[in-house]
């Protein structure tokens, strides 16, 4: 009787969690699970305007994988997100290194790299676009006061490839505060004795920053290379705002997230705008399970 008793106890004691994860689990189910599943139940539907349409199986996700459009924008996407993130990610580490070195006037530099942070990434993306404007725009001007003749009057957004080196300096420039703030706190958090120890030793400012303030800052710098890569691989504002009509000039400036948005309201394909979604999620878990991956690597 007595051994009964602490069964059904100890029972109900392991109860107790999932009966107070219930509220969570359930929030999660309904505001994640539901819009998800009617993705996935969407992509395998014709696209028909707001409506679902006639039953089409994997064809959608066939008709993806075989569209020159499709994977020229996946293509775009990952250059546009390397490029953006190894960009933001180096420029913040240098920053933060130097609101790290204790200089004189660092607390305002801390201000003015914050400020970026304050701004509307949407009003940000328009400033870009009349600085980089052909005619009146303030980057012509200085190149061409330094000499530079060929960028008097240049067209920054007549071709793909330069149109999205504007793109790509916006959207570093959006990054770097917050990148700058997390790894600066991350500096701090270094300790000062084995810093210590390292240059009592002999080792450069280079061989300190290598071997003991990067490795030590390593699970911070995963996170955010994560974070900033999933930002990067869903930007959308900066690309529909500086370019005209949005994707252009003819495509070339298309990324998955703005693909995916036309094929939803401008071409009124709601089937093969919830299949790019689904290829998106799909690529962005990948990075995330490569993420947890690395996380596990470094407790272990």
């Amino acid at each position: 009787m007595t051994v009964d008793v602490a069964s059904r106890h100890r029972a109900r004691l392991r109860l107790v969690p999932w009966l107070l994860m219930a509220p969570s689990m359930l929030g999660i189910v309904l505001v994640i699970g539901y819009p998800f599943g009617q993705t996935v139940w969407l992509s395998l539907h014709e696209g028909r305007g707001l409506r679902t349409g006639a039953w089409v199986g994997l064809q959608n996700y066939v008709d993806m994988f075989t569209d020159g459009q499709t994977q020229a924008a996946f293509v775009r996407t990952v250059v546009l997100t390397a490029v953006t993130v190894i960009g933001s990610m180096v420029a913040s580490l240098l920053i933060a290194l130097v609101l790290n070195s204790g200089l004189p006037g660092m607390k305002l530099l801390t201000i003015l790299v914050v400020l970026p942070w304050a701004m509307p990434r949407v009003s940000a993306a328009i400033l870009w676009k009349w600085a980089f404007d052909s005619q009146y725009g303030v980057v012509n001007w200085l190149f061409s006061s330094l000499g530079l003749e060929r960028f008097d009057g240049y067209g920054w957004f007549n071709s793909g490839t330069s149109a999205l080196v504007v793109v790509s300096v916006a959207i570093i420039w959006a990054k770097i505060p917050f990148l700058t703030i997390a790894i600066l706190a991350a500096l701090k958090s270094v300790p000062g004795d084995l810093v210590e120890a390292a240059r009592l030793d002999g080792a450069s400012a280079l061989k300190v920053l290598f071997r003991i303030k990067l490795p030590v800052m390593r699970p911070v710098i995963i996170v955010l290379f994560v974070l900033a890569t999933i930002q990067a691989f869903q930007a959308f504002d900066h690309i529909f705002v500086m370019t005209v009509p949005p994707g252009g000039p003819n495509h070339s400036t298309e990324i998955l997230s703005l693909l995916t948005y036309l094929e939803a309201f401008a071409f009124l394909d709601g089937g093969m705008g919830a299949t790019l979604a689904i290829m998106t999620f799909a690529v962005l878990a990948v990075v995330t399970a490569l993420y947890v991956r690395l996380q596990r690597e470094d407790a272990a």
